[in-house]
């Protein structure tokens, strides 16, 4: 599918191969990128986290403030980070100890983190002009974005802790089948708590990145956008059910929609028609993951 939209985008916009806008792709995909690769963890577990671009927001707007209150920057992003850690921390609470379904326990996270975002500055932006974040969102290394590279080193942990770690094995396991798990001596709520807190983190690390990308700090940002990072894990090959996939999955899923949005851009499609797109795409995505599954039971 990403070989196809390439060949398609480049045979009909003299730019799309131009190395600029191969390097803008990357920038526009580190953020939901980011994202994704913590939000794959949770999937495998047969979960959902739709409140990750409201906790970005939310730690974009304490971001924005610290900044403007003049707190270093070796404070202000550690702090960032812990905010993540934290959200993921609620949401993991909600899930494991007052056992709500994960879908609408991070749905009401994620009115409860957007409305913070917006009560923090009364829904004022932020305007940040500093070089250090803005080399952290827009800088390059050997014209390389860095944002680009802080995805990649995100997926790299993740991926590790995927493939070579014991909690790895856990997550595909108490995905799999959480009975077994549990009988097998597993602990289902301290692997689906340690998973939630990864996905909230590389939540605000995306935010993170989109602050420093945009040079501000609002409460609105990634609203709409929700579904996006889902859509991209399962086209990556993450079972809705859980257990199967791979985070590597996750990254060329991510790839795609990245690629959609920027060849439509660059087509002049109307933002109207590219919502309308990314929706087919969501439900193709849902139709595969069930013929995968179909398919996994014959």
């Amino acid at each position: 599918m990403l070989i196809l939209l390439c060949i398609i985008f480049g045979m009909n916009s003299k730019f799309f191969f131009l190395p600029r806008n191969l390097m803008n792709i990357g920038a526009y995909a580190s953020i939901m990128g980011t994202m994704a690769a913590g939000l794959t963890v949770a999937m495998l577990l047969g979960g959902l986290d739709v409140s990750q671009y409201s906790l970005a927001a939310f730690a974009g707007m304490l971001m924005g403030i610290m900044i403007e209150n003049n707190v270093p920057a070796p404070i202000v992003l550690p702090a960032v980070i812990l905010v993540g850690i934290c959200g993921g921390s609620v949401n993991a609470f909600i899930i494991t100890v007052m056992k709500v379904n994960p879908i609408i326990a991070t749905m009401g996270m994620q009115f409860v983190f957007r409305g913070a975002a917006f009560l923090s500055t009364n829904g004022r932006y932020i305007r940040i002009n500093d070089p250090v974040y803005f080399f952290i969102g827009n800088g390059r290394i050997f014209g390389v974005p860095f944002s680009l590279i802080i995805m990649f080193c995100v997926y790299f942990v993740v991926w590790y802790l995927l493939k070579y770690t014991t909690y790895g094995r856990q997550v595909y396991a108490v995905g799999g089948n959480i009975q077994v798990a549990h009988l097998a001596g597993i602990n289902a709520k301290k692997v689906k708590f340690i998973s939630h807190i990864i996905a909230g983190s590389t939540a605000v690390i995306g935010g993170i990145i989109t602050v420093c990308q945009t040079s501000s700090a609002m409460p609105n940002h990634g609203f709409g956008n929700d579904m996006d990072g889902i859509a991209a894990v399962i086209l990556g090959g993450i079972a809705l059910g859980g257990g199967k996939g791979k985070v590597v999955g996750t990254l060329f899923g991510i790839l795609v929609l990245a690629v959609l949005v920027n060849g439509m851009t660059l087509l002049n499609v109307q933002a109207y028609w590219q919502q309308v797109v990314k929706g087919l795409v969501l439900v193709f995505a849902v139709f595969i993951d069930s013929l995968r599954s179909g398919k996994s039971t014959v």
